[in-house]
């Protein structure tokens, strides 16, 4: 994705002009275990799904992540969920934080889903002439998994339930087997920075990232993360600084007129790849909203020495950093 045999080159950028080229790789490792969580879920006559757990989304895309895994689970579409969240009267479940919201949710509402959809199948199994065990949703039916022809719609067998919906709770916490969450992610950055070494000033050329979380419920989100991780990682790396008083113990620059955030204009191109598949999916939902976060601030550090030939020792790589280190030469700035 980055080009690395064919572009990297020994430290020091050797070409005429002021503008160096550099390229900087970062491995990172990270946690990532689902916490505990509770789930109620229930199915109605009139088709509805209903899911009640007390989790928050805080924008990182929990509802997407929930709603996806029902949906998968009872082969019917978003529209037939109704999701309530956020509320202290639902079932516990854990804070938003620590990369541990995705593999708590997912795995408590799978259970709880799986378990509805069985006590439907027992409602259901008698007009298929069929046992439970022998049922599958799939595409909006319930039908016999041997015989996809004896089915139901999705509509007809819900309505099977009449005045009685079914509800099953579903529940994670360390020790439950199967085990649907895991931990230890990691992930490989590499950077693509210029450097003018007579300003000092670093511009992002590209970022690659590639990252494993195992089964990714929701691409999409996934990679957005990811993504936002790199634009936070770029931020920090080359902008943010805070600057403290120490006599006083007060922020001298709490604004955004002397807090510098990286700009649209800032952050360059950016790719984002997720490792999917034998080897990654069976080891269940693991978080992925802080561990690229990592690689970013030793990636770009590393592609500025490979451009410039020596270390800026601090991060952020503020222009007088970058020139600061240029004039002490090699063995001014940390191997």
């Amino acid at each position: 994705m980055m080009g690395w045999t064919q572009r990297w080159h020994p430290r020091g950028d050797k070409t005429a002009g002021p503008i160096k080229r550099g390229l900087g790789v970062s491995i990172h490792t990270w946690g990532g275990r689902g916490h505990d969580s509770l789930c109620d879920v229930t199915i109605h006559s009139d088709s509805m799904v209903e899911i009640k757990m007390g989790t928050q989304d805080l924008g990182t895309g929990t509802r997407t992540c929930i709603l996806g895994v029902a949906a998968d689970t009872l082969g019917v579409p978003f529209s037939n969920i109704r999701l309530l969240i956020g509320d202290s009267q639902y079932p516990r479940s854990g804070g938003s934080g620590g990369s541990s919201t995705i593999g708590g949710v997912s795995a408590s509402a799978r259970r709880g889903v799986v378990d509805a959809r069985d006590l439907l199948f027992a409602k259901v199994a008698p007009a298929l002439n069929a046992k439970p065990e022998d049922l599958e949703a799939v595409g909006g039916f319930v039908r016999v998994a041997s015989a996809p022809t004896r089915q139901l719609s999705w509509k007809e067998a819900c309505a099977k339930l009449g005045a009685n919906p079914v509800t099953a709770r579903g529940e994670n916490k360390a020790g439950m087997k199967p085990d649907l969450t895991n931990s230890n992610v990691g992930g490989v950055q590499m950077a693509d920075v210029s450097v003018d070494v007579e300003t000092g000033v670093v511009k992002i050329n590209k970022m690659i990232a590639v990252q494993d979380c195992g089964l990714v419920i929701n691409v999409k989100t996934a990679e957005s993360q990811t993504l936002g991780a790199l634009i936070m990682g770029i931020s920090y790396s080359l902008y943010e600084e805070k600057i403290m008083d120490p006599t006083t113990g007060r922020m001298l620059n709490p604004n955004m007129e002397f807090y510098r955030l990286a700009g649209i204009g800032d952050v360059g191109e950016l790719q984002v790849h997720m490792m999917q598949g034998p080897g990654y999916d069976e080891r269940g939902v693991i978080g992925l909203g802080e561990p690229p976060t990592v690689s970013p601030g030793a990636a770009i550090s590393n592609a500025v020495a490979n451009a410039i030939g020596v270390r800026v020792p601090f991060l952020p790589l503020t222009p007088a950093r970058v020139l600061a280190a240029l004039e002490q030469g090699p063995q001014g700035g940390r191997a």
